[in-house]
């Protein structure tokens, strides 16, 4: 993994807007509708090249696939995991307690999307070869095509724990059984997606949700323990990382890409410490979310380990308000003079494509936004070299 020794390297979380008729046939085979499987790969191929070659084009260091190939970053699974069967609304299963406080968010927060959530009824097992080989295909004939390289490129992978959170269990006697079992599983395209030459990024917002996520889960934080329940993602990311270098490894944290309050969120610091003990060398944290921006202080006590570098996010993925290139080295810089230059990647708070069907920024804002952080990044190496 690159880091910023000269010039502040950039990256962002992973999804970017989808074109319109690939997430038409995305929504299409979301609802189990009929579609069209050669168009489908014809939509996806074209989208990636033409994703890769934005990012490249607009300053963005540390390129991903934009994610062009999943309707969203926990259900794709579905396509790739089996055990499973059956499968219901995301809008019936969970909430945030936020939303329960405020329920007119909830169908402002669901609305236009199609993704439902499977259930485990059988043993768990990796079926996905053919899919994340043509993920990493993809990705490889788009960087070779684009006429602006990126220094690195990654693709992003769901956390087993988060997994476990999102799909129920029917089948193991225990939650930590199928928590282990999802690791086993998912160790198969973590490995794939390295030994291709690519960044791994795993999505583990798991850590983060904690007490405040999904209301059948409830049962299983309390037994736990917060503390105990971040300890057994982190122990079931480590598990399927076995043998995976480190620095081949960045993780994602969020507190959740929606439009809610986010008045009951974690504090960063609990999140971060359990994060650190990922065999991962980039640790990416949500820090222009407003309800979370004031924790950069937290790094005025809390240091960052040796072999770790952060990735905050500098850029707001909840507002279409487009962050001045100014405020975004402002931001940069804030970082760089608490930790070092050579530990912090900026990046963006979560996806600008979490979910097809729920486009909570415009894909012309994010874009701009895109363009603002390397614009900030520049900002920010010329001051830095001037200091």
């Amino acid at each position: 993994m690159k880091t910023s020794s000269d010039a502040i390297l950039t990256t962002h979380t992973g999804s970017l807007p989808r074109p319109d008729r690939l997430a038409e046939i995305h929504k299409r085979r979301q609802a189990d509708e009929k579609f069209d499987e050669q168009a489908f790969r014809h939509e996806i191929e074209a989208a990636t090249v033409a994703v890769v070659s934005r990012q490249a084009e607009i300053g963005v260091s540390v390129v991903s696939d934009g994610e062009m190939s999943k309707g969203d970053y926990i259900d794709y699974v579905s396509w790739r995991l089996g055990g499973f069967g059956g499968r219901t609304p995301a809008d019936s299963a969970f909430y945030f307690s936020d939303m329960l406080d405020t329920p007119e968010l909830i169908d402002f927060t669901y609305r236009d999307t199609n993704f439902k959530l499977p259930v485990c009824v059988e043993e768990v097992s990796y079926t996905g070869h053919d899919l994340v080989q043509a993920d990493i295909t993809g990705l490889r004939a788009a960087i070779e095509k684009s006429p602006h390289q990126p220094a690195e490129a990654f693709l992003p992978a769901v956390a087993p724990g988060l997994i476990a959170m999102c799909f129920t269990n029917r089948h193991y006697s225990t939650y930590e059984d199928y928590v282990w079992a999802l690791a086993e599983a998912m160790a198969v395209e973590y490995r794939a997606i390295v030994d291709a030459g690519f960044l791994l990024q795993i999505d583990a917002p798991d850590l983060a949700f904690g007490a405040d996520f999904f209301t059948w889960m409830r049962p299983e934080i309390d037994r736990l323990g917060l503390r105990g329940f971040q300890e057994l993602s982190v122990a079931a990311m480590n598990r399927a990382l076995e043998g995976i270098p480190a620095e081949k490894v960045r993780v994602h944290l969020c507190w959740a890409n929606y439009m809610g309050l986010h008045v009951k969120d974690l504090p960063l610091r609990d999140v971060l410490e359990p994060a650190f003990g990922i065999n991962a060398m980039a640790i990416g944290f949500e820090a222009a979310n407003p309800a979370h921006m004031h924790e950069w202080q937290l790094f005025e006590e809390v240091a960052v380990p040796n072999d770790k570098v952060i990735m905050p996010g500098v850029i707001d993925t909840k507002t279409h308000v487009v962050e001045h290139p100014e405020l975004v080295a402002e931001r940069i810089v804030r970082y760089v003079r608490l930790v070092g230059k050579e530990k912090v990647i900026p990046g963006t708070d979560c996806g600008f494509g979490t979910f097809v069907g729920l486009g909570t920024v415009h894909p012309q804002a994010a874009w701009r936004k895109l363009e603002s952080l390397a614009r900030g990044a520049e900002i920010a190496t010329r001051r830095l070299a001037r200091a």
